[in-house]
This record gives C-alpha cells, structure tokens and sequence, in this order.
C-alpha cells in the first residue's frame, strides 16, 4: 500500500496560488459559527475550540507577507503546538518543549519519564498544560510557567491520543487505543465517566448536545457528555482524519484518502452529503466555509458539500485560519489564502494565494496562528534537512 508521502506527491495537479471553482461564484464571507464568538489571540486546542473549527475570526495572524520570527530546530514534531500567554508549547519526539512565543528562546521541557517521551497532544486550560503521551504515566497536568507536575493519570491501557477541552463546563475528555473514551476532572484528574467504542480512538470535538468520537476502524460515535451515554453511530470509509462540527449541524468527518461527508447527530448519524475531498489532521469551518486540506487545499459548502474554490498542493499538515486568511502548507513552504478565493468571475479564481514562504523539512501536524503568527513545526528528511520550528509574522 501507498504511504501518505507517495499519495500526497503523486497528487500534484498545479501551482500554488491558482484557485479553480466549482461554481460560478467565490467562497462565502467567514464568520465564527460556535455557541459565543471567541475573543482571544491564542491558540489553546490542537483545533483551537472544543467544536475543531481551527478558525479564530479575529485577525490574529499575518495576512500580506511574512518574516520570520523565529526558527529553531527541534526533534521531530509529534503532534500540534498550542500557544497561550506569550507561550508556545511544541510537541517532539523527545519531549514537550515550552518555548518564548516572541523568541522561540526554551523556558522548560518535560521528558515524561522514560524517553521518547512522544507526546501524542496538548490543550491548556484555566492555567494547566494538559498533554498525553505514549508512555505511562498516559496524561500529565503541568505548570505552563514552571513545567512542574500537578498531577498525573494512568490508564491499564498504552497510552492516551487525543484531549479536548470543554471550558464552558469544564470537563477534559480524552481516549486510548483500545478504544475507551474518558471524563476527566480538569482540577484533579478524577475520572467521572469512561466508556467504550470500537478501535482506537483518532479525533474528539463536542457539538451540542454531542461529544463525537472519531475511530481508526472508521466509526464515528456521538456520546452525551455528562455521562457518556451512546447517542448515536455511524460508519466510515475509513480511518477517521479530521473531524469538526459547527452551531446547528452534524459533524464533519474526513477519512484517509476522501470522501468528507456531514453526519447528522439528530437522524442517528446519517449523512447529509458527501464529497470526494479529505482532510488530515484537521478541517477549517469558517461559517459557511468548510476547508480540507488532503492533496489540495478545497473549500466546500457546508451546506451541501459543493466545492467553491481549490488552491496549492497541500502535504499532511491541518489547515489553520485567522480573519479573512486561511493557512495551508505543502511540502516545502506555508501559504497564505484569501478565505473568499481571491478575485475573479466565474470559475477562474486568481490570487488565492497572498503569499508563501519556504521552510526547511516537511510541515506536519497542523498550522497554528496565535499572537500575530502563524506557527509551524518541521519534520526534517534526514542528516542534511533538520526538523524545525518556525513563527511566521507580517512582514
């Protein structure tokens, strides 16, 4: 079989920059479409919000051109950063590296315990860093300024994958690969409810009234978070890549390879429509905007699922969008997009891209834009191509 790298490289269809629609009309203007706009500019979830949308509606990133802010290298990139409070919390292969947001100078890191410590993903919360990790102890609550532990919890199984955090009703939801999803205590660790589903557990984001539950055996379950009652289930294509909902729809689910179809939690998770496009590691919803970002960056209607406009290559490494600019990364560089498409009639969109600036390694993870930047981390390709990660901010 293919790896992703193969099917990703095989899939070039074009320059980055040149968006081709398939309407006769542009995308949608963004908005934010959670239950309360969000008035941060920080980056706290690995989707940024607990319903995924990897959108913050403020202009917090850089929109005409970028500089670098900082560059270092680092160990292979492990899962998504997270940036709060002049922050950045980047996950390696070796450790959980805290780093100054405006310098990318090194504050602490955390080993785990017994290296690699890989951590696996981190969310920050009423002053705690919060990150799993392959080993045992399976989720470590930390002191964001001193790296210190607060508390640690253990799971019989190996290891914990995602976290997601709902800070409205502060509860820390997370899940293993033997497939049980936990209730955590925020405060203390103390589990309030676990429940069980079928395969490893890839992807949690919480819709109302649903905690959904993405699996890589390709079933998405919908749970009641108090309790963890099942609500609903569904099956897949697939292996479960990116998963988002929004205010008053289903979910959004991609699988490796396409299709990304809408389930709706209200008809037990069936789907409303379907689309040969996927995401990995994340999607973009931006009211009515729906971003993937699998072989090419496209931008559907959530409505129906029709494609608006499609852009640049894109490589294994989640969307990211801040005010009127979606972040989108290739192989080699990250790129700045007009969410509307650029300008044109018809269905030639031309300057969708506002800019692009190369970087050493392949990005992988996700984008993340906090504090003016956009932040990336870097798998590098071996003794002459290092792993690195950058803050990209206007130029």
């Amino acid at each position: 079989m293919p790896s992703r790298r193969q099917l990703l490289a095989g899939a070039g269809l074009g320059a980055l920059g040149l968006g081709v629609a398939a309407s006769q009309s542009g995308g949608f203007e963004p908005y934010y479409d959670g239950e309360s706009e969000p008035d941060t500019v920080w980056w706290p979830q690995p989707t940024f919000d607990r319903i995924g949308s990897c959108y913050n509606p403020r202009p917090v990133g850089p929109r005409d051109g970028v500089t670098e802010r900082w560059a270092r290298e680092i160990p292979g990139p492990s899962a998504r950063p997270v940036v709060v409070d002049d922050r950045a919390f980047l996950p390696t292969a070796e450790a959980l590296l805290a780093v100054d947001a405006a310098t990318g100078e090194e504050l602490w890191r955390e080993n785990g315990g017994d290296a690699p410590m890989w951590p696996r993903s981190v969310v920050v919360h009423d002053e705690t860093v919060y990150v799993t990790q392959v080993g045992d102890p399976a989720l470590l609550a930390l002191d964001p300024a001193t790296g210190d532990r607060q508390w640690a919890f253990s799971t019989p199984e190996y290891g914990l994958r995602p976290l997601l955090v709902d800070p409205k009703r502060p509860t820390l939801f997370t899940g293993d690969s033997e497939g049980t999803v936990y209730a955590l205590d925020p405060a203390t660790g103390d589990v309030r409810w676990q429940r069980r589903v079928f395969g490893t557990v890839s992807a949690l984001v919480q819709s109302i009234p649903d905690l959904v539950v993405g699996t890589e055996s390709g079933d998405v379950y919908g749970l009641y978070p108090g309790d963890g009652r099942g609500l609903w289930r569904h099956g897949v294509a697939g292996s479960v890549t990116a998963l988002a909902t929004a205010n008053g729809r289903g979910a959004f689910v991609s699988t490796f390879g396409g299709p990304t179809v809408e389930l709706d939690g209200g008809r037990g998770g069936e789907p409303v429509w379907s689309a040969d496009v996927w995401s990995d590691d994340s999607f973009v919803v931006a009211g009515r905007n729906l971003f993937a970002a699998g072989h090419r960056l496209v931008d559907l209607d959530v409505r129906g699922g029709d494609r608006r406009w499609t852009g640049g290559e894109t490589t294994q490494c989640g969307p990211a969008a801040a005010g009127d600019t979606v972040y989108a990364a290739s192989e080699s560089h990250v790129a700045g997009y007009a969410v509307r498409g650029g300008v044109g009639v018809g269905p030639l969109r031309l300057d969708a891209r506002r800019w692009s600036h190369p970087v050493e390694g392949s990005p992988e993870q996700g984008l993340v834009v906090a504090d003016g930047a956009v932040f990336a981390l870097t798998e590098g390709g071996g003794r002459d191509e290092r792993s690195m990660a950058y803050a990209l901010e206007e130029a």
